[in-house]
């Protein structure tokens, strides 16, 4: 099967997936023969991009469109869609067994593989050196799988990208992707019922909580068999630059790179999964509050690193404002992305706007984003 943007459709292609709209309501099953009214409803929905079965497939067995309800965690990741194959399926999967390995091993007492990892960040590092223009793509480079080892995986990604972009040599890629893969393995020693609690914690809990710093630091010095500064990883990446962080509450002048890196790419992975007391929330969402937290909770060079090469609306991107309107994103702010510069097309009404009037967010700032429309690409507006 392959992902293309809606406007990409033409009839008879074949669904590869469900579709599902933002609020879980199945649109469409896997297996539709897609029509023309389907593929303009589609767009009207708001979906930006469909999985289809590859050409020459076999329709006689397909279904026709049914619509029905889902709601919960497989509708609003299937609207969120699969991220670009910027990391193969095979390294991804491959690194998520491998973490799993390393955290069953934990909680049996076993050791901790860390050649194995190593080989998973070596095959990370090279799928992301090959990835041209890895700039603007840090918000997207992320895998929607089970959250406890998908995170992982993640968040080492995320934070290499990082890594890339500021200009890391190879043996510090190394260091903060092993750093980054394993930074919470000390939850393996947290009790499960307090780690997977889908309510609130107590106070007492959440100390216990906040210890698998501490322990996964202990666990990767012991015997993880790494660079001191890769364990700090482990450490330090729920500590805060302003010093209100856990486990030490030590300022941003005290904490290695490598843990503000991956404190950020941490907290993002978090905001846009969906957990077992949340709701995940978009990437420009997640952006705003990275932001809105630089310089107390992140630190800036870091935030802005980040911000700054993180692709939230590409230019050709159609959006829904809070007006009502719709409009086509026709530049970015590259150090505020979340306030693009938009070109109306439609007002609140349905009336086609021919005007050319244009909305620059950074200044309109009552204006926001409501929903994207479509995340098509045209650089020849």
């Amino acid at each position: 099967m392959k992902r293309i943007a809606i406007y990409n459709a033409k009839p008879e292609m074949v669904l590869a997936k469900e579709i599902y709209s933002r609020n879980g309501r199945l649109l469409l099953r896997k297996g539709v023969v897609l029509s023309r009214e389907w593929i303009d409803r589609l767009v009207n929905y708001g979906v930006p991009t469909v999985y289809v079965e590859p050409e020459g497939i076999d329709l006689q067995d397909h279904e026709q469109p049914e619509d029905g309800e889902m709601t919960g965690q497989k509708a609003r990741r299937i609207y969120r869609n699969q991220v670009p194959d910027i990391i193969s399926a095979e390294v991804r999967e491959d690194a998520e067994r491998v973490v799993r390995e390393i955290m069953n091993d934990i909680k049996t007492g076993r050791l901790i593989k860390t050649d194995k990892a190593r080989k998973v960040v070596e095959n990370i590092i090279d799928r992301l050196l090959k990835t041209s223009h890895i700039a603007g793509k840090l918000a997207d480079i992320r895998i929607l799988d089970d959250y406890t080892f998908a995170h992982s995986v993640n968040v080492c990604i995320l934070a290499i990208s990082t890594g890339i972009v500021m200009g890391y040599s190879r043996i510090r890629l190394r260091e903060l992707g092993l750093g980054a893969l394993l930074h919470d393995v000390g939850k393996m020693k947290i009790p499960d019922a307090i780690l997977k609690k889908p309510g609130p914690l107590t106070e007492k809990e959440f100390q216990e909580i906040k210890r698998h710093t501490v322990m996964g630091y202990e666990l990767l010095t012991e015997q993880g068999k790494i660079s001191s500064n890769a364990a700090r990883i482990a450490l330090e990446h729920h500590e805060c630059c302003n010093g209100s962080g856990y486990p030490g509450g030590i300022d941003g002048k005290k904490i290695h790179e490598y843990s503000k890196i991956v404190a950020l790419a941490d907290v993002y992975d978090a905001l846009t999964a969906d957990r077992v007391y949340k709701n995940a929330i978009l990437p420009y969402e997640a952006m705003e509050i990275i932001i809105a937290s630089s310089g107390y909770q992140f630190d800036p060079v870091i935030v802005r690193i980040f911000v700054e090469n993180s692709e939230i609306y590409p230019v050709g991107s159609i959006v829904e404002l809070n007006n009502g309107a719709t409009g086509i994103v026709v530049n970015v702010h590259r150090a505020l992305p979340t306030r693009p510069i938009i070109k109306l097309i439609y007002d609140s009404t349905g009336l086609e706007l021919m005007d050319g009037t244009e909305i620059d967010m950074m200044t309109n700032t009552t204006i926001f984003v409501n929903k994207i429309v479509s995340f098509r690409k045209n650089p020849s507006l």
